[in-house]
């Protein structure tokens, strides 16, 4: 194989905003949806964009593209690369929280050519595995952990900062009653504070940045999450309304754990 392709392991994400797919239908009556959809689609621009992701310690490598209803991202399989993508999932779950929208999506590490910057390309038995896990496995809002991953950030003692605010990656993985391992993104311990902004450096690289002194987000989150919860809990589709019975149930447990 040419020496000049990189096909190496990376950990690789796939995400999809739930309800998207039944609105559609109703774009051509109610031109407020599409205009409400796109809004929220636009979120992922400032990751897609961008030309790595600036932290305290340096340049990180990221890719990502966005398509339909769906958001992929793509990072080489560094064990400090983990909490950073897991922060960007946050970000952006808890954006669409605050619109009404959730996210159904999973995390796996796997085999995947790593394209260059600007590269439209999505290839690798990874993309294959991470579409299987979100599609066939996740079922209901919430973010799956590949076991094999799970089982990787555990042997690689991975720190949770910037996700959480201190402690290991690990304590914010749940089992579930399936024994589907999931982000926690109702977790108190995550980092998540009020006026928080996703900006541009001059070098085009994205920063998701907050005030050390401002008052946790992690109330406005969990009204946000009641209230898309109220919206669609009632829903006549059986399988729609089994997902948010869950996130009803995972945001009551969440209540309990304060």
């Amino acid at each position: 194989m040419n020496k000049k392709i990189k096909y190496d392991e990376c950990f690789i994400a796939f995400l999809d905003i739930l309800g998207v797919k039944n609105l559609v239908k109703d774009f051509d009556t109610k031109p407020e949806l599409l205009q409400d959809i796109i809004k929220v689609l636009k979120l992922n621009r400032a990751f897609t964009d961008a030309n790595g992701k600036e932290t305290s310690n340096g340049i990180l490598d990221i890719r990502s593209w966005f398509f339909s209803d769906s958001f992929v991202f793509l990072m080489e399989a560094e064990p400090i690369n983990l909490s950073h993508l897991f922060l960007v999932i946050r970000y952006l779950q808890d954006k669409l929280w605050e619109n009404g929208y959730c996210l159904r999506g999973a995390v796996t590490k796997g085999k995947m050519y790593y394209p260059k910057k600007y590269e439209n390309i999505l290839l690798g038995q990874g993309m294959i595995d991470v579409y299987k896990l979100e599609s066939e496995i996740a079922i209901y809002p919430r973010i799956v952990v590949d076991e094999e991953l799970y089982k990787y950030i555990d042997i690689q003692n991975v720190d949770a900062y910037p996700f959480g605010e201190s402690g290991k990656l690990k304590e914010f993985i749940k089992k579930d009653y399936d024994g589907i391992f999931f982000v926690d993104l109702l977790n108190e311990k995550i980092l998540r504070m009020q006026e928080e902004k996703n900006k541009k450096s001059n070098n085009n690289r994205f920063s998701i940045r907050w005030d050390p002194n401002n008052q946790s987000n992690f109330k406005k989150i969990k009204d946000s999450v009641e209230k898309t919860i109220k919206t669609n809990i009632e829903n006549s589709d059986t399988k729609i309304k089994q997902k948010y019975e869950w996130l009803n149930s995972y945001l009551n447990k969440a209540k309990n754990n304060e």
